[in-house]
């Protein structure tokens, strides 16, 4: 079939919500030029582990995606047993009849998530420009840039080891503050991480507790060559799926990510996927968003208050007592699922948290605005300089890069970075 001629759609991001977006126009025969600012897909990855959440819908997550149009022909594992230790480092065995959830890998290499998505894209005859940061974004851009401010991180060690298969995690206030340690071993690679949702400036005596522990309590574990890795995630902002301008927000740059435990792929991926198809059938995506995603963000909100607020005896005999039952993905289904008392309770908790998502310049925020984020590069500054929505709005036309942050003199260190990043849900820690 021919494709249409028709002027392209811009997305920005490659990262899972911005690839599913590009697959989805693409096999629609809708022209698309993907922006990657990155010289490659998952570049911020190196084969670390993640987990798709085999609990957050009535199907299985694999055929999940497929009923979507994503294929899965990515390197996969999926895990029905789990040892869980409390807060006095108890162990508990939950052994589940269907994948709790499966792994996959990210990265640049073949097998990753990552790597697939982009093949799939390709096959589907997208325009894919890797190493091409995005000089505008108009009305209709699809953004998938990732997260802007970090509330929640996880910093953890890379290694190849000898055991077998396996997966641990341990809920523990030091250890993992206001979240959890984990330890994922598949096909003699090991990923060893902690995540930290509270005093983030603490992450390094909690990884060095994780991997201490881990240790004593894995027979044969060993961190030889291990290499650290990290990434950060906004777990508390609300969402935003359009603005004045037209552009639609999909994935983290909306917002989508799983306030309780950080979870976020096939919420970002369904969300790229739903932003393509709202341009295709000329349906208002905003509204469709909300009423898919917002009452689940809601109940994430609600779940991570009492996460924090629950007495750790009460919450060492409610991780005991669950993983000790039958059926822990239905339970977990039951838990994440909204509820009107949970939307309501979620508008109280949102006027505490610091609104991460609209932290932008407002002075560029109007309807002719094309540019992502608007701040200076290492360029000689346009007539008028960068201070008016007239001098960046002509800084633009002339050629210059969108840029992360506030404008920054030229030769300032940082003075290169641009909004396009890779828009996978993860950013290098630099220790």
């Amino acid at each position: 079939m021919k494709r249409q001629q028709a002027d392209p759609t811009t997305v920005v991001g490659a990262g899972p919500a911005g690839l599913a977006a590009t697959i989805t126009l693409a096999r629609a025969e809708r022209p698309v030029q993907l922006f990657e600012r990155h010289e490659s897909v998952g570049q911020r990855f190196h084969g670390d582990m993640q987990g798709l959440e085999n609990w957050s819908g009535d199907e299985d997550v694999l055929d999940r995606l497929r009923s979507l149009g994503i294929a899965t022909d990515f390197a996969w594992r999926g895990f029905d047993e789990v040892t869980f230790y409390d807060s006095r480092l108890r162990p508990a065995i939950a052994r589940t009849k269907r994948p709790l959830f499966y792994l996959v890998r990210r990265g640049p290499e073949a097998d990753t998530l990552d790597s697939a998505l982009l093949r799939q894209a390709r096959d589907a005859g997208a325009e894919i420009r890797l190493g091409a940061p995005a000089l505008v974004a108009g009305p209709g851009t699809i953004v998938a840039t990732g997260p802007r401010k970090a509330d929640g991180i996880a910093v953890g060690y890379l290694f190849r080891t000898d055991l077998p298969d396996q997966a641990h995690a341990i809920v523990h206030p030091t250890i993992a503050p206001g979240a959890y340690a984990y330890l994922l071993i598949w096909d003699g690679r090991a990923t060893l991480a902690t995540c930290v949702f509270r005093d983030l400036k603490g992450w390094k005596p909690a990884l060095d507790a994780a991997a201490d522990t881990f240790m004593r309590l894995v027979p044969g574990l060993r961190l030889d060559d291990a290499r650290r890795f990290g990434g950060y995630g906004a777990l508390l902002g609300r969402t935003r799926y359009s603005d004045e301008s037209g552009r639609l927000y999909a994935g983290e740059a909306a917002g989508l990510q799983d306030a309780e435990w950080g979870f976020g792929m096939v919420t970002a991926m369904r969300s790229g996927v739903l932003a393509a198809d709202s341009l295709i059938n000329g349906r208002e995506y905003a509204e469709r968003a909300r009423h898919d995603f917002d009452a689940a963000r809601a109940a994430g909100l609600v779940n991570r208050a009492v996460w924090e607020r629950s007495p750790r005896r009460l919450m060492d005999g409610a991780l005991r007592f669950e993983a000790g039952r039958g059926d822990l993905p239905g339970r977990l289904q039951r838990h994440w699922a909204p509820s009107p008392m949970k939307s309501i309770l979620a508008r109280t908790l949102l006027a505490g948290f610091h609104d991460r998502l609209h932290d932008v310049d407002r002075t560029c925020h109007e309807t002719s605005c094309r540019c992502l984020r608007c701040a200076c590069a290492d360029v000689p500054r346009p007539e008028g300089g960068l201070r008016t929505v007239e001098g960046r709005h002509a800084a633009l036309r002339a050629g210059w890069p969108a840029m992360i942050g506030r404008p920054r003199r030229p030769g300032a260190p940082g003075g290169t970075t641009d909004a396009t990043t890779a828009g996978a849900n993860a950013s290098a820690i630099r220790p």
